[in-house]
Formats: structure tokens, sequence, C-alpha cells
């Protein structure tokens, strides 16, 4: 088909399994596969460890690029960074001329979203430096707590995301970028802070237990008593 236009999914996080990452992306692929798009979904830790050409020529004929990736401390992950620099070399040899849009979606453990800003900057900073048309990012906080389920099953907890996302497939099927109102829905908080704080030391303290290191958790080896 002529006038078929291609979806590609990086997923950045370097979970395999769990990935909010993969469910925040599975969530637009499903839609714009709707929307008529052949769609395709890499993980970039796996994919630039054994086929590094497979990731540029997916990449290359991509119609939208679509980066969605978890939070490493105010960064991104180290492998999707080296993913960037491979990607930009290899345009820069092949010098890529074809119209192609990006959009990024950030999510991380802290419960809000302004951590992931950073983040985002690299990746239109990416898109910027490699010719792609910057149509907008997502910040969300509170990632964890998606924990790889899809999205719809998540219910009321997750209807300002879907609301987002389906805003943000429209926008992408017409080229425009993703208006404000989506971005500023993605960035509501999943849940009241102080819940979403007992339940993560909750889980902290029952992963210290798994590995027997609940002791451990309120040392201060640095601090003289």
């Amino acid at each position: 088909m002529l006038n078929e236009r291609m979806a590609l999914l990086l997923i950045g996080s370097p979970k395999v399994k769990n990935s909010t990452s993969e469910s925040l992306g599975d969530y637009l692929l499903e839609g714009l596969d709707k929307r008529g798009y052949t769609c395709e979904k890499l993980n970039v830790r796996s994919v630039v460890n054994k086929n590094i050409e497979e990731l540029f020529n997916k990449v290359n004929n991509a119609d939208i690029l679509i980066i969605s990736s978890s939070l490493y401390v105010d960064s991104l992950p180290s492998p999707l960074i080296r993913a960037f620099e491979f990607i930009t070399n290899n345009r820069n040899e092949k010098k890529i001329t074809k119209k192609q849009n990006l959009i990024a979606i950030i999510n991380s453990g802290f419960p809000e979203s302004f951590h992931n800003h950073i983040a985002l900057r690299i990746c239109e900073n990416f898109a910027s430096k490699n010719n792609f048309i910057w149509l907008g990012g997502f910040a969300l906080g509170g990632g964890a707590a998606i924990n790889g389920v899809p999205i719809k099953k998540l219910g009321r907890m997750t209807r300002n995301i879907v609301k987002a996302l389906d805003m943000a497939i429209e926008s992408i099927s017409n080229n425009e970028r993703i208006p404000m109102e989506a971005m500023e829905l993605m960035s509501r908080k999943l849940l009241p802070i102080n819940i979403y704080t007992f339940i993560a030391n909750r889980g902290w303290k029952i992963q210290a237990k798994k590995f027997n290191v609940s002791r451990d958790l309120y040392a201060r080896p640095y601090i003289k008593e």
C-alpha cells in the first residue's frame, strides 16, 4: 500500500516484564492500528545488543516514532541514550530526508510528574538533531502503580491517561502537535501522594524481607553517631 503509515514504539525501560513503558506504548499502538497504521515495537535494551541494523531500518522507515521510557534519577536509561547516539550517527551518514514525527512518554516512580521534564527535553533535543518533527511529550508520575498492567484494565485510576493517549492518537493521525490539555491530563497524580508513598514504602519492606536485608533498610554507614 502506497499510503501505508508506519508507527514504531521504542521501549526504553530495561525491564523485560511488567513494564509501565510498554503498557503506555501499547495503548498508543492499539489506537494507531485502528487508524490504519502498521505498528511495530522494539525493546531498546535487546535490539542495541543484538541487532542494531534492525533498529536503524525500523527507525528510518517509521512515520511516527514513539519513545516510551522509565526515568532513571532525572535522565533516561543508559541503553536508550546509547541507542540515541547510534541512531544519530547512522542518520547523519545516510542523510535521511523522509518527513517523520516523534513523541515521547516518560514515566517515573516519583509521584510528581515534573521529575520527568529533563528526560523529555533530551528526547526533544534528539528529535531536533535528527530532523524529526517533535509533536510533544508526556510526563507521568507514579508509574509504578501501573506495573505493566494494560491501561484499560486499571479502570478509574488511569482514566486521565486514557483520555490523554486518545487525544495523542488523534493528533498523530493528523500530523498535529499533542494538545496541552492532553499533557496536563497525563501529568495528574494517579493516587493521592500519601497513599502512593504508603504503598511504595510497603513494597520496599516486602522486597527487603524477600532478600533478607530488612535490618539494613535504615543503615547509615557514613553517619558518625
